[in-house]
Order: structure tokens, then C-alpha cells, then sequence
């Protein structure tokens, strides 16, 4: 069950990579999940220290809150302002931490 749950995990991720194509700085974001389909499949594959997972979970966190929208005005369906893209991104990294936590929870 851990295997099927963290191959998911990865597959969001390589989503999530693959949604930035339009992004203005799309390089950087796919780049941040790629290595979260990284951490989710070494845990499947061969896991890492987990000095990795726990940086994993504190480094996007601490980055959610600098990206952290002045004013919250949801995720919308276009990117009509800044703080539209700074919500989806925060949001997009508080995931990747979560990840990380639970990686290192299940990696044994």
C-alpha cells in the first residue's frame, strides 16, 4: 500500500512539474517538484537519510509563508493578480512539505 501511495505522489508531482509550462518562472517551480518526485520515490526505491526529509518538510514551509499573499483572494480560475499566483504557489509548497513529512513517517 506504501508503494501505490507514494508512486501517486510522485505522479502528482510530475502534474504539478508539468503544469508550469506557461509559468513565467517555470524553470524554478517544476525544478521544486521534481525533487518531491524524488523524496516520494526513493521511498518506494531506496530511501534517503532523514536529515533529507525533514529539510524537505521545513525548507517549503518556511518559503509558504515569505510567498504568502498580502491579500487572499483564493486560487481563481485565471491569474488575474499577484496575489492569485501567490496563493497557488504557497499552497503548492505546503503540499511538498506535508509530502516530506509523510515520507519520512512511512519510509521505514
Amino acid at each position: 500500500m506504501k508503494k501505490v501511495i507514494f508512486l501517486l505522489l510522485s505522479a502528482v508531482f510530475l502534474f504539478f512539474a508539468a503544469l508550469q509550462y506557461n509559468d513565467p518562472d517555470a524553470v524554478l517551480w517544476s525544478l521544486v517538484y521534481l525533487v518531491y518526485v524524488v523524496f516520494c520515490l526513493s521511498v518506494v526505491f531506496r530511501p534517503l537519510n532523514s536529515i533529507w526529509y525533514i529539510v524537505g518538510f521545513v525548507a517549503p514551509l518556511i518559503a509558504a509563508v515569505f510567498q504568502w499573499p498580502n491579500h487572499w483572494e483564493g486560487f481563481g480560475d485565471t491569474m488575474l493578480n499577484e496575489n492569485t499566483e501567490r496563493a497557488r504557489e504557497s499552497s503548492g509548497l505546503i503540499i511538498c512539505g506535508l509530502s516530506s513529512l509523510l515520507c519520512k513517517a512511512l519510509k521505514s
